[in-house]
């Protein structure tokens, strides 16, 4: 399936994206030069209540969007994952950690920098996502900064009802193992976005 990214740009102001979308712009701001992928619109932020929580922008979102529809094997597997759950995307929401774009040849994990970097944004996110009532954290990147999140905020997301997922993450070397651990690992994923739907309240499609 080809994806028209122009077409999708031109969504981006649209009232179920728009104040992502801004929060996307401003970061880009606050860091001169810097690339913040956008959220695919086919997300909406009245609906989320789940939020997908990768470490930093991947290869596919040269795209321009962080997507389920990049050409890389996570947002590969993130599509397996919202068809295998029966998971309308409107009720998830994709972030990253780190939401800029990073240097090339950067070490695989994220500095202590970079997480404090992040702490900030992903605030404003959970404040314009209001609805919010799981995080799957995926890969030790995006697990660890949570538990920074926690202790920076005091709780926040305990408090506020947030239940935090801890799941693998969906490409690199997390998935460097055989066919049948794959679809092992695959099917560990989807029981755990399940299982946050069920809190939540989503039906299956």
């Amino acid at each position: 399936m080809t994806i028209d990214w122009d077409e999708k740009k031109a969504l981006l102001q649209e009232p179920n994206i728009a104040k992502v979308t801004q929060l996307c712009d401003e970061l880009m701001e606050r860091k001169p030069g810097s690339t913040v992928p956008y959220i695919d619109p086919v997300h909406d932020e009245d609906e989320c209540r789940l939020v997908s929580l990768q470490g930093s922008p991947g290869k596919g979102t040269e795209s321009g969007f962080v997507s389920h529809n990049n050409d890389d094997e996570a947002a590969r597997r993130a599509t397996q994952i919202y068809e295998l759950a029966e998971l309308d995307p409107r009720y998830v929401m994709p972030w990253n950690a780190y939401p800029w774009v990073r240097e090339p040849g950067s070490p695989s994990a994220l500095s202590v920098q970079e997480k404090t970097d992040g702490l900030r944004p992903f605030r404003q996110f959970l404040k314009i996502n209001a609805r919010v009532s799981a995080i799957i954290a995926h890969g030790t990147d995006a697990s660890a900064f949570l538990t920074l999140y926690e202790k920076t905020y005091h709780s926040a997301l305990k408090n506020s009802g947030i239940k935090i997922y801890k799941a693998t993450a969906l490409g690199g070397r997390a998935f460097a193992v055989s066919e049948a651990k794959q679809e092992e690992l695959l099917a560990k994923n989807v029981e755990t976005y399940k299982d946050a739907m069920q809190r939540a309240g989503i039906q299956h499609l």
